[in-house]
């Protein structure tokens, strides 16, 4: 086992000299990824897909091998024994192991968009508009030289990410904050409510990520300190109660964006928050929100743009803010004019670079037929939704309206 890691490492890092995470990410490559294991724990695998119980594999990308990765079944309702979703953790076996400098990564099926692309396109929309998220692009997965289908090959939020993502503070990596994922709890839709001084329910929400050993107080006490600060704190005093726990110039601007790609499962989704991860920075008691799971966006083009707004404690009192709802509107045209002559244009380069392997994809849950009906739709998305949002948010704010208004 200590030889193989041994040349699992040197196969991971030679060839990676010339190669990084940017070449595996980059948007305009359909990646070929294969996995090798023993065919029983694949059985295995897609038999236990609601477990996450991890099984050995060897990986190859662009010639490099790297040897003892763990994969694992992942996913909350796109688990799949079909086509599943999947985890896969370089260092699992081997705890130095990294490959292109990444410990870990996503392979996600697909399987709640029959686009295939909603998710990688709004991460690369986010990325325009300055909103923290993972790189992602589009793979073609092998498992044992058979075609395992079209799947989306994500970055994991982690700290390789957090210092890509805040670079330096006084010339150390921004990436030993605390880093959580945000864990919707089921039948118990939660708006930012406070619950109480006691720390359990919020470890139950939010997951930590980095400095797990570290005392409960330190690591979740800040976050019901911000959760009853927002909700006693009247709408006159909650900029200066709050500010300094949670980026709130920051936060509008997630928000305005989240909402502009009609994204009804998000920050306000329509079951409570959903879909985040937040970060409290390093030597910092502020928090910021990093994007995660978009893959139900593009809901509708006439989303409104104040949708459930008023239903979030920390969401209607910053919109009661006359600075944040500004910026709010001014976010949300700055989207309007991101989008316009690009989104369309972006959606249709990601159909092309995908489509014959979403054809050929016979373990995806929806027909090539869904799939054309789908890519149709949301190629119609943007001009609709760039008019809507401008007129609305003209109307909002007592201006002219620009053609095309109903």
């Amino acid at each position: 086992m200590l030889l193989g890691a041994i040349v699992a490492a040197a196969m991971a890092t030679v060839p990676a000299v010339s190669r990084t995470s940017d070449d595996l990410f980059n948007p305009h490559t359909l990646q070929r990824i294969d996995l090798w294991l023993n065919a029983a724990d694949w059985a295995k695998l897609r038999q236990n897909f609601q477990k996450n119980t991890y099984y050995p594999a060897d990986l190859t990308w662009n010639g490099i091998t790297v040897n003892n990765v763990g994969i694992r079944s992942r996913g909350l309702g796109s688990r799949s024994s079909t086509k599943p979703g999947l985890r896969v953790d370089f260092d699992r076996y081997s705890t130095r192991q990294e490959f292109l400098r990444l410990k870990s990564f996503i392979l996600d099926n697909l399987t709640q968009d029959h686009t295939g692309i909603k998710e990688s396109v709004v991460m690369r929309f986010y990325e325009r508009l300055g909103i923290p998220g993972p790189r992602e692009t589009h793979t073609r997965l092998y498992v044992n030289g058979q075609y395992a289908g079209l799947y989306g090959l994500v970055e994991s939020v982690d700290k390789t990410m957090m210092g890509r993502v805040f670079g330096s503070i006084n010339g150390n990596v921004q990436n030993d904050g605390y880093l959580f994922e945000y864990n919707y709890v089921l039948d118990s839709p939660w708006r930012f409510e406070y619950e109480g001084p006691a720390l359990a329910p919020y470890k139950a929400r939010f997951d930590i990520k980095t400095n797990e050993s570290h005392a409960e107080s330190t690591i979740w006490g800040p976050i019901e300190e911000m959760v009853r600060i927002a909700n006693e704190s009247t709408s006159a005093d909650f900029e200066q109660a709050i500010g300094t726990r949670i980026d709130l110039p920051a936060l509008t601007r997630f928000l305005a964006a989240q909402n502009f790609v009609a994204d009804h499962d998000g920050l306000n989704g329509y079951a409570g928050m959903n879909n985040f991860y937040l970060y409290r920075l390093e030597n910092s008691p502020t928090h910021v929100l990093i994007a995660w799971d978009e893959d139900n966006a593009f809901r509708q083009t006439d989303y409104q743009v104040d949708a459930r707004i008023t239903e979030n404690v920390l969401t209607s009192k910053l919109l009661a803010n006359t600075t944040y709802v500004s910026q709010y509107y001014g976010v949300l045209l700055e989207a309007a004019d991101s989008a316009t002559g690009w989104l369309q244009q972006e959606m249709q380069r990601q159909f092309d670079l995908i489509h014959q392997a979403m054809l050929e994809d016979r373990l995806k849950p929806y027909s090539n037929v869904e799939y054309e009906t789908a890519r149709h739709s949301l190629l119609a998305f943007p001009d609709a939704r760039i008019t809507y949002v401008r007129c609305e948010v003209s109307k909002l704010t007592n201006q002219a309206l620009p053609s095309g208004c109903r």
